[in-house]
């Protein structure tokens, strides 16, 4: 019986946020039919981008998890992201350890490395983002130095203050889960982070091959570390979904003087279309992900297809 009632659970979350997503995509593209549309060679090279993007942060999030099956963690990583089109701005998180939390994986477990996974993306985009303070000219000086400050946010990564924080949070519950196995190792949180820093960088190589299509010179130097900084701002900006409207406010305050808001605004509009398009395409990619979901939920842990 709970093998049916997780597998009905998990079915209705994938049709969800596939559905959510479809309605997402269609207002992004109604909010792009009266904007310049950048070479198709770019788009081509945007999607390529995106897609390497996320690529590497399932690797992320994979080396949080060491020694556990990756391709139905990774089949789980992809379609969890679906949840971030549903509203609520829990979504993803409960698809994404709810899907790592087969066999091998307790949910104390998952939900911990998701919080830690977080922290990892945080750092990585607030340390690729800081470079805006040297990068792009003629900043207001209070800009800069929120640049600089987020950069602060590395130190979050120690994993000592990590396993003081959380047993804080569960001596409230008695017989929980010690919480030092809970909290990945040291080397594992920092390879998560320098997952997520190339991360941030192709993303950026993203922004740039878009914003390169609309008729407006920006340095790569600067649209890369502009993009991760604002992706930072809607990262940390929880209530709203995918960041929509802080990432574009970030953009043109950083870059919106000498580029205009026009670029920045169609630039941000194609990358939520090819990223949409990217999570489409990497869902399928995991090949047979329903089956292979289905087969694992209440199963013995199999022997590793690969790590």
């Amino acid at each position: 019986m709970r093998r049916r009632v997780s597998l009905v659970a998990r079915v209705v979350f994938g049709a969800g946020g596939l559905a959510f997503l479809v309605v997402a995509f269609a207002q992004t593209w109604d909010r792009g039919s009266d904007v310049v549309v950048p070479p198709w060679w770019r788009l081509l090279a945007a999607l390529v981008c995106i897609t390497l993007a996320m690529s590497l942060a399932y690797r992320g999030w994979a080396a949080l998890f060491p020694g556990v099956r990756s391709r139905p963690l990774a089949a789980g990583f992809f379609v969890a992201q679906l949840g971030k089109y549903v509203p609520g701005a829990v979504w993803q998180a409960v698809g994404q350890v709810g899907y790592a939390a087969r066999g091998e994986v307790t949910v104390p477990r998952a939900a911990t490395a998701f919080v830690v996974f977080s922290l990892t993306q945080a750092a990585a985009g607030a340390v690729v983002g800081a470079t805006v303070a040297v990068a792009v000219p003629g900043l207001a000086w209070w800009v800069r130095v929120a640049a600089l400050a987020a950069v602060l946010l590395v130190v979050l990564l120690d994993r000592r203050w990590m396993i003081w924080a959380i047993g804080v949070y569960r001596r409230r519950r008695p017989g929980a889960e010690p919480v030092e196995g809970l909290v990945p190792a040291q080397r594992a949180i920092l390879v998560s982070c320098g997952w997520s820093i190339g991360v941030m960088l192709a993303m950026g190589a993203t922004f740039v091959a878009l914003i390169g299509g609309l008729e407006a010179r920006v340095p790569v130097h600067a649209a890369v570390p502009a993009y991760a900084l604002a992706w930072t701002a809607g990262f940390l900006a929880v209530p709203f979904p995918s960041g929509v409207g802080v990432r574009e406010a970030v953009l043109i305050m950083v870059l919106g003087p000498t580029t205009g808001t026009a670029p920045l605004i169609a630039a941000s509009v194609y990358f939520r279309l090819a990223q949409m398009v990217a999570e489409v395409l990497l869902i399928v990619a995991t090949g047979g992900w329903r089956q292979r979901l289905a087969a694992r939920v209440g199963g013995p842990p199999a022997v590793a297809d690969d790590a």
